[in-house]
């Protein structure tokens, strides 16, 4: 699809989700929670809470305070789409992100004319980061391949 569009330069971004450390970090977070409650007993005023949102019907709001809270490590699919939870005999409970990005980088007369100023400084054999898009799609390809075998 990008070769087809003459697109370059795009990268993987991976991102790692923790499991176990999110849960400590919430069940932190419920112990300041309880004592703010306690406080707020004794006449104390309680303290902003951190991500509170309002609940306006219209806009992500509204959508998210009528679904039910997920735990750590859950996800909807629905939403995340791009979230992959570890195999159950993993070491630790991490889901993983994926998505591709900077994806407008067109391989057009200017990126021509940089991979030829190229070619002739470093020779045709180096490896450059200006190369054409079937290029760049099979290097990408290659490197996801290295990473996930």
């Amino acid at each position: 699809f990008l070769v087809k569009l003459k697109i370059m330069d795009y990268s993987l971004l991976l991102g790692i989700h923790d499991v176990g450390r999110a849960e400590r970090e919430e069940e932190e977070g419920e112990e300041v929670s309880n004592e703010e409650e306690q406080e707020a007993e004794n006449g104390l005023a309680p303290g902003a809470t951190v991500g509170s949102y309002g609940t306006s019907p219209e806009g992500i709001a509204g959508y998210m305070s009528s679904c039910k809270p997920l735990g750590p490590g859950e996800f909807d699919p629905y939403v995340d789409v791009y979230a992959v939870g570890s195999c159950s005999g993993a070491p630790q409970r991490e889901v993983y992100f994926m998505g591709l990005i900077d994806v407008l980088t067109q391989y057009d007369t200017k990126k021509k004319a940089a991979h030829a100023a190229k070619t002739v400084k470093h020779g045709a054999g180096a490896e450059i980061s200006t190369v054409h898009p079937e290029q760049y799609a099979k290097r990408f390809r290659d490197f996801i391949s290295n990473i996930f075998a």
